[in-house]
């Protein structure tokens, strides 16, 4: 009858639930502060879980995807609770502090007060999800659950509380999880309902302690995501070896019929990257500094078709990145919308013209896509020699994007191209952004792994093929 009752709580709680939860985080979004932890800190806190024992326990070395370490912390100032009262008073009322439109917290095994180790709960979720957890630490001054089977994530989470100076208190919610499932994977990742629902639900949970602790949050709640990958046992799964060598294999193919199978002939500049940042902090020098770097830029035909038809253009960037190192992206001319943004789109100018990254990057657990977009004036047609003559004239700007892989567009700096133009058909320039990554972005899906291989196997066959060939006596 118990059971009964619960669910019909549950299922009536579903529809207004979730409106009211997307209204507050429509809202609040923006006051949340969201910030990136280390990833190789990241790599070592997760190593550092031990094996837990007991059954139906499900660890962070189960489930699917990769591993995500997530912070949530509030500064807590006028509290007159110390640490370990701030935990003794959550621990014996949970639901004081959650979200009850979305998570209810109900006690299914062990005392009713206080928390102790092996109680367990079960965390009540919109829709077909429950979510058990069980006990299996806890301190004076911390708690910590992990996940049990059926749970949408498979791992550990801790609540603590320590004091910060001035009287003040810190509060923290810290887990390590990965996607129980497929679908909760699809969910986080890829449509970012439960993303949100879930960083919703913590964020709310620190405001509401903040209350419980008797004092006022100093600052915003501010939250760190870390993504750790795994390895995959036996290496890259059977069907991404299998495009990965029919790409390389192709490719290579071509190299020996022509140096260049892409991009055979371009042009390279002296660049100016300016970069202002943008409203959001991502954890990545090139979308978050305010400064000015030195580039070398390289715009050619990908096909290489006469100047009259339209081909992909693209637009090839090498700076260095502080304190050393260089750090490359390629871009190609794309569409701007949702949809049009994954896809190459044949162009007749150099400028007006979008050029978008095409495969997305990873920051932290933020899937996305960057470009540059030449500004409409001057008009310039898609010819070498137009652009040489263009860009000798005056500076060709281009405004530097990122966005989300659905979001809006928003520009983090300025690219001024400079002339006079080089050519390079004697020797081409060879980018190549897997062996010169961008600091804090990492290629994300299937595509970006193997252009990687690709490319090596490409300046592989293309350095072989020119050291055969002979050299011409000097005139």
């Amino acid at each position: 009858m118990r059971v009964r009752w619960r669910r019909r709580v549950r299922s009536a709680r579903w529809p207004p639930g979730v409106g009211l939860a997307a209204w507050r985080w429509l809202r609040h979004s923006r006051r949340v502060s969201r910030r990136r932890t280390d990833t190789a800190a990241a790599a070592a806190d997760i190593d550092r879980i031990p094996h837990r024992g007991g059954d139906r326990v499900q660890d962070v070395r189960q489930g699917v995807g990769p591993v995500y370490q997530r912070r949530y912390r509030v500064r807590i100032t006028g509290s007159p609770l110390t640490p370990a009262e701030l935990i003794t008073r959550l621990g014996d009322d949970l639901n004081a502090a959650s979200p009850v439109e979305v998570a209810v917290f109900d006690k299914t095994s062990g005392a009713s007060r206080p928390l102790a180790r092996e109680d367990e709960y079960v965390v009540h979720m919109p829709g077909p999800w429950n979510c058990p957890v069980r006990v299996v630490e806890r301190t004076a001054e911390s708690f910590r659950f992990v996940t049990l089977r059926g749970h949408l994530e498979a791992g550990e989470i801790e609540f603590r509380a320590a004091e910060a100076g001035n009287g003040d208190l810190v509060f923290t919610i810290e887990s390590w999880a990965r996607s129980g499932e497929r679908l909760a994977q699809l969910l986080y990742e890829k449509v970012g309902i439960a993303k949100e629902m879930q960083l919703h639900m913590w964020t709310h949970f620190c405001t509401r302690v903040a209350d419980l602790s008797g004092g006022r949050m100093a600052g915003p709640v501010e939250t760190q995501t870390e993504r750790a990958d795994g390895p995959v046992p036996g290496g890259k799964r059977p069907v991404a070896r299998a495009v990965t060598a029919a790409f390389a294999r192709t490719f290579a193919l071509a190299a020996r019929l022509r140096d260049r199978p892409l991009h055979p002939r371009g042009l390279v500049f002296d660049a100016a990257l300016v970069l202002h940042g943008t409203s959001r902090y991502w954890g990545v020098p090139l979308l978050d500094d305010h400064t000015e770097l030195v580039a070398e830029v390289r715009l050619s035909r990908a096909v290489g078709l006469p100047p009259a038809l339209p081909d992909i253009l693209g637009l090839a960037m090498r700076w260095r990145q502080p304190p050393d190192g260089d750090a490359e992206l390629l871009l190609a001319t794309t569409g701007r919308t949702p949809l049009g943004r994954h896809l190459l789109r044949p162009a007749t100018r150099w400028s007006p013209a979008f050029y978008g990254s095409l495969l997305p990057y990873r920051a932290g657990d933020r899937r996305l896509l960057l470009a540059a977009a030449a500004r409409r004036n001057p008009a310039v047609p898609a010819d070498l020699t137009a652009l040489a003559r263009a860009v000798d004239e005056w500076p060709l700007p281009l405004d530097l994007l990122v966005a989300t892989e659905f979001g809006a567009w928003e520009r983090f700096g300025e690219l001024r191209l400079l002339g006079p133009a080089r050519g390079d058909d004697s020797e081409p320039g060879r980018f190549d952004p897997a062996r010169n990554p961008i600091r804090g972005l990492a290629p994300a899906g299937w595509f970006q792994q193997v252009r990687g291989p690709t490319y090596a196997a490409v300046q592989q066959v293309s350095g072989a093929e020119r050291r055969r060939r002979p050299r011409k006596a000097p005139p």
